[in-house]
Parts: structure tokens; C-alpha cells; sequence
């Protein structure tokens, strides 16, 4: 991001953010927001917190391996990396008690780094459902919830679905303002703070719009499928992946190849594509190189099935897929609903594929509508939204004791 495009409604602030993730292992709406906010302000990123055990499992969820690394770490002019040691209780998904619990051992541990660092009245900032404890007892100068998920669809049943959502609950009213990225994840929050504020995700242009650039070159493991190439680009898990429509396409038109690259989640069998040898999942890669697997598709696809989960969160992807100039096919989700203009929707598979066919028809020149569909959506927007709230609750709202 450069700050030169228009400049911040927030400035020379110290903002400590509680990360969804270990830094660098997915790009988030946290993460993209906290680049653009460390532009004009000192940015403290706090890794996941718990028990050693419930990190590890976290990290066997996410297939990789949990990393030693420093406990704090710059890694830009204003932004730095903290890693919890791993002294919280094991449990935080099963009792409420442990997630107040560890939130009051966080905010002890946040105020030792805040010190170390200089950190003056720093703002508070979290997108963890659980975090209304830590919410309260760290000595913010405010205090912000962001949902970005309705985490409670991935609950195991209806007893952790309740918890979740009183744990959710909590930390809006810990918060002094609420974003949420879609006005259906919004809504309910608002009979728990009035303050909340819709914010939808957005893209990287100076990203992805490397695949609208002649000399942007195609991996050869997408380059050498046979055309059309139908594409995926991002986490492909079993709360986002419709694997009954893939299959439906791959069958319907044995002569497409449909590449699915991101993330292979646990929790996702990708064996169940064995029997469809034009459904090629080509697994993790590096961020930079996103725009060049974007140019190999000649069709994107969100084949979400319609859960609790896709029906109230938004689609960070179908930002990227449009500023990379792609056609784009979805289910009725929420972010296709509102770029329909750009976006073929359709729910059943046989729909699905109809719109594919449409989308590979379209003429080259509609690809400007779908840039300039997506030109207001961009990260520079989207944090000098959030930074004009946050400018306007620092004028009105002073720091106290949270109930």
C-alpha cells in the first residue's frame, strides 16, 4: 500500500492486533488491514495464544508445523510480531471459563510487551470471537471487535454453537465500535453494540492486477493443462468446497481443467476427485505468485456450498479474481450478490456449469466492467474507512472499565 494515494484519517497511533494466525500463514482481512494501518502508525501483531497442545493442533489443522521463532520480531518500519509463550490453558474451545481465563493471562502479558516497545494508549484490536476477557482487561485507548467469520457454523455441536455465541457476544459488548465484513454478520451483532460498522474485504490491485500485465508469466503447473482452465484460488476446505458441483463439472465437460491452488485444509479429502482426472488440485503457493496462476484461468469459480459459514461472510477471493480482470462464477453468496453485475450466480450444478459456458463466451471487453466494478474495492479503501471510524470514536469515546 502506499499512504501517498490518500492520506489516513489515523495517525502516529499504537495499535496492538490480535492475529487469527501465525503471521505469514494466511492472508487475512486482519493481516491486510494491519499493513495498511502500520503505513502511518506503529502496529503490534499478537500470534495465537494457549496451550501449547491447542497451538499444535492448530498448526495440524492448518497442515504445516508449528515454528520456533523469536518472541518478538520487527519486520517493518512500524510493525512487529509477537509470539505468546504457550502458558494458557488447554480448553478454550470447550469452556467459556478457559477462554476468560487465558484472556486475563494475554492482557498481562500484552502490557509487559507494550512497555518493552514504548507503546503509549494503545488501541486494542481483535477479529477472535473468544476475546471479550482480553478485551476488557488490557488498559486499551479503545477497543475494537472485527468479525470476519460467523465462527459459531464450525461449531461440533449445539452446546460449543452457544458458547461460541455468548463468547461472541461478550466481546462486542467489551468493544467500543464492531466492524464486521458483511451486513449479515453485522446485524445480530448490533443488539450487542450499537456501534458496529459494515466493512466489506477488498483486494490488492498492485497484486493482483499482475495478471492483467503481458509480461506476467504462467507457472507451468497451470500453463501446461489443457484449455479452458476453470480456477480456484485459495483455501480449499470442507465448509467452502462443494465437492458434489466439481464433480458434476469436471463430468460435464471432460475437456475443461479445473485447478484448484491454495491450502489443502485438514479436514478436506482431496482423494474424492480421484476418479475426475481434469480436476487438478495443485496445492499451496507462494503469495507472490498468485497473479500468475490468476492468469492461467480463463474462468473463476467459488463453488461454495450454502451454509451458515458462506451465507453471512464475505469472499475475500472474488475481489482478487475481478482485479485480475477473470470472469467469475459463484453460488448466491453475499459478495456475489452484491458485484452482480460483474458475477454469474448459480446453485445448482447444472446452472453452475451453463454459467461457466457463459463466462468462457464472454467478449474480452468485459473485462473493463469488471475492473471497474471492483476499483472502489481496494485495501487503500478499506483502511481509510476503518481509520475515519476509529479517528471519530477517539474524538468522542474516553478509555474506562469495561463491565
Amino acid at each position: 500500500m502506499n499512504s501517498e494515494v490518500a492520506p489516513l484519517a489515523l495517525r502516529g497511533a499504537d495499535i496492538i492486533c490480535l492475529g487469527p494466525a501465525e503471521w505469514g500463514v494466511i492472508n487475512s482481512v486482519t493481516s491486510y488491514t494491519m499493513l495498511g494501518m502500520a503505513e502511518a502508525n506503529r502496529v503490534l501483531y499478537v500470534e495465537p495464544f494457549g496451550s501449547g497442545l491447542t497451538l499444535r493442533r492448530a498448526a495440524r489443522l492448518q497442515r504445516r508445523e508449528r515454528e520456533r521463532k523469536p518472541v518478538l520480531e520487527q519486520i517493518g518500519d512500524r510493525f512487529w510480531i509477537y509470539r505468546p509463550p504457550a502458558i494458557g490453558l488447554p480448553g478454550t474451545s470447550r469452556l467459556a471459563a478457559v477462554s476468560r481465563i487465558n484472556g486475563r493471562i494475554l492482557a498481562g502479558l500484552l502490557r509487559g510487551v507494550q512497555r518493552q516497545l514504548g507503546f503509549t494508549d494503545p488501541i486494542l484490536w481483535s477479529p477472535l470471537y473468544n476475546s471479550g476477557s482480553v478485551l476488557r482487561h488490557f488498559p486499551a485507548r479503545l477497543r475494537i471487535f472485527e468479525s470476519v467469520d460467523f465462527d459459531a457454523a464450525l461449531a461440533r455441536d449445539e452446546r460449543q454453537r452457544r458458547m461460541m455465541l455468548l463468547l461472541e457476544a461478550e466481546a462486542c459488548r467489551a468493544a467500543d465500535i464492531v466492524f464486521a465484513v458483511t451486513d449479515e454478520l453485522a446485524e445480530p451483532l448490533r443488539a450487542y453494540n450499537p456501534r458496529t460498522y459494515v466493512s466489506f474485504c477488498a483486494a490488492a490491485p498492485e497484486v493482483f492486477g499482475q495478471a492483467l500485465l503481458a509480461e506476467t508469466v504462467v507457472p507451468d503447473a497451470i500453463a501446461r493443462l489443457p484449455k479452458p482452465v476453470i480456477g480456484y484460488l485459495g483455501g480449499v476446505d470442507p465448509w467452502k468446497m462443494d465437492v458434489g458441483l466439481l464433480r458434476h463439472m469436471a463430468r460435464s465437460h471432460p475437456d475443461w481443467s479445473i485447478a484448484l491452488v491454495g491450502y489443502v485444509w485438514f479436514g478436506f479429502d482431496a482423494s474424492v476427485f480421484a476418479d475426475c482426472p481434469n480436476i487438478h488440485v495443485l496445492g499451496p503457493q507462494d503469495y507472490a505468485a498468485f497473479p500468475n496462476f490468476l492468469k492461467g484461468m480463463d474462468v473463476c469459480i467459488m463453488p461454495f456450498p450454502l451454509n451458515d459459514n458462506t451465507l453471512r461472510g464475505d469472499a475475500l477471493k472474488l475481489y482478487e479474481y475481478l482485479a485480475g480482470g477473470r470472469p467469475v462464477v459463484s453460488t448466491s453468496v453475499p459478495a456475489a450478490r452484491r458485484l452482480s453485475s460483474v458475477v454469474r450466480i448459480a446453485d445448482t450444478p447444472e446452472h453452475f456449469v451453463a454459467a461457466v459456458e457463459a463466462a468462457l463466451a464472454e467478449p474480452p471487453e468485459a473485462q473493463a466492467a469488471r475492473l471497474a466494478a471492483v476499483r472502489p474495492h481496494s485495501w487503500h479503501a478499506r483502511v481509510r474507512q476503518k481509520a475515519a471510524v476509529i479517528r471519530a470514536a477517539l474524538d468522542e469515546i474516553r478509555p474506562g472499565p469495561r463491565p
